[in-house]
C-alpha cells in the first residue's frame, strides 16, 4: 500500500507516533512524509490562479506541485495535526488552503475517489474534534471515498509519559481502523471500484448539478464534461 502522510508541525511528538504506529499496521508500505511548514512554506496569497486558470497554477507551484503528485501517488493519504486553539496549525490550514481547487465544487482528481484517508489528533483534553472535522473536511470534498478519524486527549505531550490506559486504547483503536483500511484496499484493487461515503456521493451530486446547469465557473465545468461526469460516468467505477 502507498501512503502519503502530512504532518502538520514538524515536532515528532504524540501526534507523530500515533501516525507511525498507523503506517507500522501495514506490511510492505510504501511511505511519502510531508513535514510542515518546511515541505510548504508559502501562505496562500488569493491570486485566485487555481480557480482561472485552466491547468491549476499556482503563486506557490514550486512546492505545490510535488505535494500534489505525492498525494495522487498514494493510496492512503494521512493528516495529522495536534489541537492549535481548538482548531488544526496554522501550517496545516495553508496546506488545505492551497488545495481548495481539488474540492468537489471545482477540480477533484479522478484518482481521490479510490483512495483512503486518515486523519489524526492530540490534545491535552477531549477537545479534538474540531481539528479532526477541519482535515476530513477536505478529504471528504476531494472526494476521498472513506475517511477515518483518530483523536485522543493524551494528557502529556510526550509519548513516552501518557498513561498505558490511553496508550492502549489508542492503539486498539489504530488496530480497528487499519484492518478496515486494509479490506477495503484489497476490494478496490480486486474490483477496481470503490464504494463512496454518503457524503462523498451526496456532494457529488450537488456539484454535478452545478457545473450541468449553473456553470458558475466555465473552467470547472469544462473540467467536468472533459470527464464525461455530467453524463453517466462516475469516477469511483
Amino acid at each position: 500500500m502507498k501512503i502519503t502522510v502530512v504532518y502538520g508541525t514538524e515536532r515528532k511528538g504524540c501526534t507523530y507516533t500515533i501516525a507511525q504506529k498507523l503506517i507500522s499496521s501495514f506490511s510492505d508500505a510504501q511511505v511519502n512524509e510531508l513535514f510542515l511548514p518546511k515541505d510548504l512554506p508559502e501562505f496562500c496569497v488569493s491570486c485566485f490562479k487555481c480557480f482561472t486558470e485552466e491547468h491549476a497554477s499556482c503563486a506557490h507551484d514550486k512546492y505545490v506541485k510535488p505535494i500534489r503528485e505525492k498525494l495522487i501517488w498514494a493510496d492512503l493519504i494521512i493528516l495529522t495535526s495536534p489541537v492549535y486553539s481548538f482548531h488544526v496549525t496554522g501550517q496545516m490550514k495553508v496546506l488545505l488552503d492551497h488545495f481548495a481547487n481539488m474540492w468537489l465544487v471545482h477540480r477533484p482528481e479522478e484518482s481521490m475517489f479510490k483512495k483512503q484517508g486518515v486523519v489524526i489528533s492530540t490534545a491535552s483534553g477531549p477537545v479534538y474534534a474540531k481539528t479532526l472535522n477541519e482535515m476530513k473536511d477536505s478529504l471528504d470534498f476531494w472526494g476521498v471515498t472513506r475517511v477515518y478519524k483518530i483523536g485522543t486527549a493524551v494528557m502529556e505531550t510526550d509519548w513516552e509519559r501518557v498513561k498505558p490506559k490511553i496508550k492502549n486504547k489508542t492503539y486498539a483503536k489504530i488496530l480497528k481502523i487499519s484492518a478496515k483500511i486494509s479490506k477495503t484496499y484489497l476490494r478496490i484493487q480486486r474490483t477496481g471500484r470503490a464504494f463512496p461515503s454518503f457524503r462523498v456521493l451526496k456532494w457529488f451530486a450537488i456539484s454535478r448539478f452545478m457545473q450541468k446547469r449553473l456553470r458558475l465557473n466555465p473552467i470547472d465545468a469544462l473540467y467536468w464534461e472533459s470527464k464525461e461526469w455530467t453524463g453517466k460516468n462516475r469516477p469511483w467505477k
